[in-house]
């Protein structure tokens, strides 16, 4: 993929959001929610901001992991990027087949739990910036700081190459991740039925935006529920769907500038769970 510009992502932005507008108006998940208002403003200036400076940050930050890591082994940086591709190891000799799913579900699991460090009191002021909007829908999955991305994919894409997985199948999975990320905030009502275990789906993960009590702390996972069920942290009552969303407390500001900002302030609004 190449480096994103103003004019793809406006060009994005207008066929995504013909995408999402009928996909969200086929079976909505709340028929009647309240207007967006000023969310619309902020995740607007977001879905600029976090391919342009956001995942630039984020690549000089992994960059920089790499060079460090070359540097302790006696390597250049060229070695690494020749290894990436073309090492042969216990991941990267077995068939394609195999590789696919280890890769998801390993990369999945590490997210997991960096997902949960987030929502602990350390790192949660960074990551209530996500949660902060109070509609939830596609366009609401691009509200991140940038601390909140950069330490997210550090915790995936290191340990991931050190298992030995090829960096391009690695690199190959990414357009996929994002487009997903979009349709898990959509606002619709797919629970994905009997697969509802196997999949994450837009409910399994609205209930983790719900600001209501019975919704905090759950469903941490970002492809596979049956990795929340393992830990105890699974939550999706048939039938019912969250009513309210933002963070509890609802202490996050208005504005690109005051969220980035956010995080450094002294009075800052707990962990979900005061965890």
């Amino acid at each position: 993929m190449g480096t994103p510009t103003l004019l793809s992502l406006s060009v994005g932005l207008i066929v995504v959001s013909a995408i999402f507008w009928v996909i969200e108006r086929i079976r909505p998940a709340r028929t009647a929610a309240p207007r967006r208002g000023p969310d619309t403003r902020i995740d607007l200036l977001y879905f600029f901001f976090t391919p342009l400076v956001t995942r630039t940050i984020t690549r000089v930050a992994i960059g920089l992991a790499f060079v460090l890591i070359a540097r302790a082994q006696g390597l250049t940086l060229e070695d690494m990027r020749r290894l990436a591709t073309s090492r042969q190891t216990w991941a990267s000799s077995l068939p394609l087949a195999v590789q696919v799913p280890l890769i998801l579900i390993a990369g999945d699991l590490l997210a997991y739990w960096q997902h949960r460090m987030f929502h602990g009191r350390l790192l949660w002021k960074f990551h209530a910036i996500h949660h902060s909007s109070k509609h939830v829908d596609w366009l609401s999955s691009v509200r991140l700081h940038p601390v909140n991305d950069v330490l997210a994919r550090l915790v995936q894409v290191l340990p991931l190459y050190w298992m030995g997985f090829n960096g391009v199948a690695l690199a190959a999975f990414v357009p996929f991740l994002t487009f997903y990320a979009l349709l898990l905030h959509a606002n619709v009502n797919w629970s994905y039925g009997p697969l509802r275990y196997v999949l994450a789906s837009p409910v399994f993960h609205r209930w983790h935006h719900t600001s209501e009590d019975e919704g905090l702390d759950r469903n941490f996972a970002g492809l596979f529920p049956f990795i929340d069920l393992a830990f105890g942290t699974f939550y999706m009552p048939p039938g019912r769907q969250p009513e309210r969303f933002g963070v509890v407390g609802d202490d996050v500001p208005d504005g690109l500038v005051a969220q980035l900002a956010y995080p450094f302030r002294r009075n800052r609004v707990p962990p979900p769970t005061g965890v």
